[in-house]
């Protein structure tokens, strides 16, 4: 099999198309795991993280496969990589806040307030439901928010209309630690701070883990 990845097309769907005709049915299923694993392997790359040696030595392993567990095992360790990336990456985005000296806001308020400019600005999901709050009445607010989220994203985006509705749940917590002034969560400020930039379905994963985490502290609060 010619080892050819991604990044030597012009698109994912080119990429697709070659593999679908030009590689062999039952290795295709290696073929697309295979690019992907290619994939995560420059983008570690292109942000100058060294290739953990693990994955290196599993690749080799995989290798000596054959059949369909080759494709199941190479996928399994692409989800492995997927997750030591976004770890990776946030981390390194947390440093840089620190290593720039950010101040953070001296009361939970002013804290809250600056998390909510910078959603506003940054945040293009959490933007367009506050575009929306702001613009219409509250009497409307409900009746009419996912025909307008759909209208706007499109019935084919399924993760993105999901991960618009969870601001929307961000958005009420927010508030209400806000107007009771409880301060946030302990690294939950710089987890929603770059809540929008995470790839994929590891969004939705810390979404839920952040509101979760949120809830959670709330509930603790009023019970206190």
């Amino acid at each position: 099999m010619t080892r050819k990845t991604p990044s030597d097309f012009s698109s994912h769907d080119d990429w697709l198309s070659y593999v679908r005709s030009e590689i062999p049915g039952p290795e295709q299923p290696y073929a697309l795991a295979f690019g992907r694993a290619e994939l995560f392997r420059s983008v570690y790359q292109i942000q100058r993280l060294p290739f953990p040696i693990q994955f290196a030595e599993e690749m080799e392993r995989i290798e000596t496969l054959h059949g369909p567990a080759r494709a199941v095992a190479l996928e399994s360790l692409n989800d492995v990589m997927f997750r030591n990336l976004t770890e990776c990456l946030l981390d390194r985005a947390l440093l840089r806040i620190s290593e720039n000296d950010t101040q953070r806001p001296a009361s939970p308020r002013e804290e809250i307030e600056d998390l909510f400019n910078h959603l506003a600005r940054k945040n293009p999901y959490f933007a367009l439901w506050t575009f929306y709050k702001r613009g219409v009445s509250d009497h409307s607010v409900v009746e009419e928010w996912d025909e307008y989220l759909i209208q706007e994203l499109g019935t084919q985006s399924a993760e993105e209309i999901a991960f618009t509705r969870a601001m929307v749940v961000l958005d009420k917590l927010l508030v209400f630690f806000h107007d009771e002034s409880l301060a946030l969560p302990s690294v939950a400020f710089e987890r929603i701070w770059f809540l929008h930039s995470l790839p994929g379905p590891e969004r939705m994963l810390r979404t839920r883990a952040v509101l979760g985490m949120l809830t959670a502290e709330l509930a603790a609060c009023t019970s206190a």
